[in-house]
């Protein structure tokens, strides 16, 4: 599955980024860019119940950063009630942003170096960036651990956006990171085979993280990241049926 991924990916990275379509590929389909209409009408509810005062204050300028992100890779788009027409994946990063921004904000973390594992085309890195100035956090460095030629996507996406501050960085690479870090993995960790999570807990997850939130899915939560409280809650909306969110932060 992951070989198909990176084969199609090879394919484009030399193609003019307006004119990609990977959004809409099936093949790049299997590992992302498929959530339903139906799920992001959950995810908007989410939005709009949760962070109801963000979401009111910025709605236009929420709607606005969606286009932004719909412009790259020809997504499949929907009109949502009272909100704008877009692809439903922008309504997950929305979210997820959100919940990892406010968990900064609820531990006065206001200048952030981030590490993510699983990068996916740089679209939560995206969201992320535009943002966290509404809880008045900036991110100094961000390093996403991904394969080598969705990095190579991720690269270009975000470069196109001119969020150029990104380290782009293999499992064996630790160079640019920064004690403290603040670790986010959105349902990559918890699908990678179990000798590379324990290479990530090992060099990267212990050694630099104090913080991270985590979408959980695939398998049992477990002690990943030593000396740290753990907090696990149900992923709103459900979409497996045992995904978790996963918080934690120092003892």
């Amino acid at each position: 599955m992951y070989n198909n991924y990176c084969k199609y990916i090879t394919t484009i990275l030399n193609d003019n980024i307006e004119d990609l379509d990977f959004k809409s590929n099936q093949i790049y389909r299997v590992i992302l860019e498929h959530v339903s209409k139906e799920l992001g009408d959950e995810y908007l509810s989410v939005i709009q119940d949760k962070f109801s005062d963000i979401y009111n204050k910025n709605f236009s300028y929420i709607t606005a950063l969606c286009k932004i992100n719909d412009y790259i890779g020809k997504p499949e788009i929907y009109q949502f009630d009272n909100f704008t027409k877009c692809s439903p994946s922008n309504l997950r990063y929305i979210l997820h942003s959100l919940l990892i921004l406010s968990y900064m904000d609820k531990n006065k973390l206001n200048d952030i170096d981030i590490i993510e594992i699983g990068g996916g085309y740089g679209g939560l890195c995206f969201y992320l960036y535009k943002l966290s100035h509404m809880f008045n956090i900036n991110i100094n460095t961000y390093t996403i651990y991904d394969l080598p030629k969705p990095l190579l996507l991720q690269k270009k996406y975000l470069n196109y956006y001119n969020i150029t501050n990104v380290n782009f960085n293999y499992i064996s690479d630790t160079e640019n990171l920064k004690n403290g870090s603040f670790l986010i993995s959105n349902y990559a960790f918890s699908e990678i085979p179990i000798v590379l999570q324990n290479i990530y807990s090992k060099n990267i997850i212990n050694p630099y993280t104090s913080y991270g939130f985590l979408c959980w899915n695939h398998i049992d939560v477990y002690n990943f990241v030593d000396n740290k409280n753990i907090t696990v809650e149900p992923e709103v909306p459900l979409t497996g049926n045992n995904n978790k969110y996963v918080y934690y932060s120092p003892l």
